[in-house]
């Protein structure tokens, strides 16, 4: 039973949405919209209990004194203190507001910022001419780069042309490629769920 009940319940939504989007009736009735908004209580539900269930954890590391619990403190601060504000202010407020631009925004571009080092490590061990197709993935990135540049149309000005080329041809080609892949994968994954096929989201095995 733990198992058919979770199977059936998403059978039932998968229908009632396919209903509510592909049927005149289900159109004229607006279906879809009503699971949205149940989607969004139940998506903010969600979000309560991930944060209930961080206090849990952080607040015992703070209580036993575990390393680096100093870090909990923070989170824990950060957390209900923009929780709060949201919550008593409104996510229209300017204090709100302020407090967003000046903490999270930043921490964002930190973020990025470091990341833009594990990128440029993994190009260099991408880009190294072992083979044919390295180099040719090494030549089109280094057109890429420098058609990004106003070095590259100041070396030649057919460069920003190549680049644009490669961008709205070859690329777009390869991405069309994939997204069509990806949306077949999906589709197949759906369908296996439907029919009870798959079963890996329900704790067990396929």
């Amino acid at each position: 039973m733990k198992k058919q009940l979770p199977f059936l319940l998403t059978l039932a939504v998968a229908l009632f949405i396919m209903f509510g989007n592909y049927t005149f009736i289900g159109q004229k009735l607006q279906i879809t919209g009503s699971i949205d908004r149940y989607f969004q209580v139940s998506q903010a539900a969600a979000f309560m209990v991930g944060a209930i269930n961080l206090t849990r954890i952080h607040s015992t590391n703070i209580l036993r004194r575990r390393s680096g619990y100093y870090n909990s403190v923070v989170l824990l601060l950060c957390l209900w203190a923009f929780f709060l504000l949201g919550l008593i202010k409104g996510n229209a407020d300017k204090t709100y507001r302020w407090v967003y631009n000046a903490t999270v925004v930043p921490m964002e571009s930190t973020m990025f910022s470091l990341i833009a080092f594990y990128i440029a490590s993994a190009a260099y061990r991408a880009f190294r001419a072992k083979s044919f197709e390295a180099v040719v993935l090494l030549l089109t990135a280094f057109v890429v780069m420098l058609g990004n540049v106003p070095l590259g149309d100041v070396i030649w000005r057919g460069i920003p042309v190549i680049k644009d080329w490669i961008m709205g041809v070859p690329n777009s080609a390869g991405m069309r490629g994939i997204a069509i892949g990806t949306y077949i994968g999906s589709f197949a994954t759906s369908l296996r769920i439907l029919l009870g096929l798959e079963r890996a989201h329900l704790g067990g095995g396929s």
